[in-house]
């Protein structure tokens, strides 16, 4: 799988920092799959779906046009929501969303899908091992637990 790299690691390891830089240097999209599960739970919380009702979430991941530009930016079905996908409100329900198997499936075959398309930097929770275990380059990040708690902290305060 040439012309795809992928960075895996824990939450606040700065994944999405790296990658959005290497993407930039290199040309690539960068492809921040935390970010997707994000649209999603904002998506659902704006139809106001049931967290608990498993089906509609998967409808509503299989229904749902995600896309990014060279910029790191998201969109919704044509709508830019990268600072939308950063609320508390999403925060508070983004994990609801990616516990369910039928939603991970799904995102999963999209980020293929986009890796197969793209060059990318692809970066997010289990990257080089589910989603793209074949890509030539692959890096683990991590840091410290007071690095990554700040890094969150900041990220969340308002």
């Amino acid at each position: 799988m040439n012309d795809v790299i992928a960075i895996d690691g824990p939450s606040g390891a700065g994944k999405s920092t790296i990658a959005g830089l290497l993407a930039e240097e290199l040309g690539y999209l960068h492809l921040d799959t935390g970010a997707m599960y994000r649209a999603i739970t904002l998506a659902a919380l704006e139809k106001n779906i049931d967290f608990n009702n498993k089906e509609s979430l998967k409808k509503t991941a299989e229904n749902i046009k995600i896309d990014f530009n060279q910029y790191g930016e998201i969109f919704i079905d044509g709508r830019n929501v990268s600072q939308e996908i950063r609320s508390q409100k999403v925060n508070a329900r983004v994990s609801d969303t990616a516990a369910v198997k039928e939603v991970r499936e799904i995102l999963v075959k999209k980020q293929k899908e986009i890796a197969q398309k793209n060059k990318v930097v692809m970066d997010g929770r289990d990257i080089t091992t589910v989603v793209l275990p074949d890509a030539e380059h692959k890096f683990y990040l991590t840091a410290s637990i007071a690095a990554r708690a700040r890094r969150r902290y900041e990220e969340m305060k308002p």
